[in-house]
């Protein structure tokens, strides 16, 4: 119950400085609108009027609707882009505020902290994801197939490997101090191995592998198997599965990281360090 109660304290704080500096609702608006442009404009001015660049695509991604194709990886890369920003910049955020050594030195679990962290960083990531949804079948005009009920456990199975990756940086971070070169390579990477506007099937063999090692390219292709080529949860299972595993795994390594920074900030004492 204690522990509850200090998650609670921390997500209250969090939300009342979110709602405090309400710019972020315009960030979480556009953002979801813009980010498929480059790729939908870059994929129409390259494909044209061609039906025959149009049936080799259909032949690698099983769907010739190029546009809903993309905005579904685009959505799974903001949500990892979100939560890197957001909740893997959390501890160092709070140090820059001057509040993480006060934080740290109360009597609770400090795993505690990181959670009450990533539950304002869950609200958001739900926000961004209903106000996508929404933008993309309003203005762009797009039909997902599938229910509500399957959109909804295609969210959730790529949540562990998402807040596993944020609490790896989270940790991390603490020692590497630079945040914005280390979340610029990881989704540098992420964008190009998971195939969010391309199948993974045009990279090579070596690139290819790499790919099949991040549960985020498993979590996009159930996404776009029950969203946009009308399949549902049995037939995209293996994906599913794959996806939470790999999750599960980044979520364990995640909380071993926390760990070690926990027992390194109480050995070397380097909260205060810049």
């Amino acid at each position: 119950m204690n522990r509850l109660r200090v998650i609670f304290a921390i997500f209250k704080k969090d939300l009342r400085q979110t709602l405090r500096y309400s710019t972020w609702y315009i960030n979480l608006i556009i953002w979801p609108l813009i980010m498929p442009l480059m790729y939908i404009l870059s994929a129409v001015g390259m494909g044209g009027n061609d039906s025959e660049s149009m049936a080799i695509f259909e032949s690698a991604t099983g769907s010739d609707n190029v546009v809903s194709y993309i905005v579904i990886g685009t959505m799974v890369w903001m949500a990892v882009n979100m939560i890197m920003w957001s909740f893997g910049n959390y501890l160092r955020n709070e140090q820059n505020k001057g509040t993480l050594e006060s934080t740290w030195l109360c009597p609770i679990n400090r795993f505690d902290i990181l959670i009450g962290g990533g539950l304002i960083s869950m609200l958001m990531l739900i926000f961004q994801a209903v106000i996508s949804v929404l933008e993309y079948k309003l203005i762009y005009g797009i039909t997902f197939t599938g229910n509500i009920l399957e959109w909804i456990v295609l969210f959730l199975i790529i949540m562990p490997a998402t807040f596993g990756i944020g609490m790896l940086f989270a940790s991390l971070i603490l020692w590497l101090k630079q945040a914005n070169a280390t979340i610029n390579v990881i989704r540098g990477a992420v964008m190009i191995l998971c195939g969010i506007s391309f199948p993974i099937t045009v990279m090579p063999n070596s690139l290819q592998f790499l790919s099949k090692l991040l549960p985020f390219t498993h979590g996009i292709e159930a996404a776009r198997t029950v969203m946009v080529t009308g399949g549902n949860l049995v037939t995209a299972s293996k994906s599913i599965m794959i996806c939470l595993v790999q999750g599960v795994i980044i979520l364990i390594l995640g909380r071993i990281a926390f760990g070690f920074t926990e027992r390194k900030v109480r050995e070397v004492g380097s909260l205060e360090r810049f």
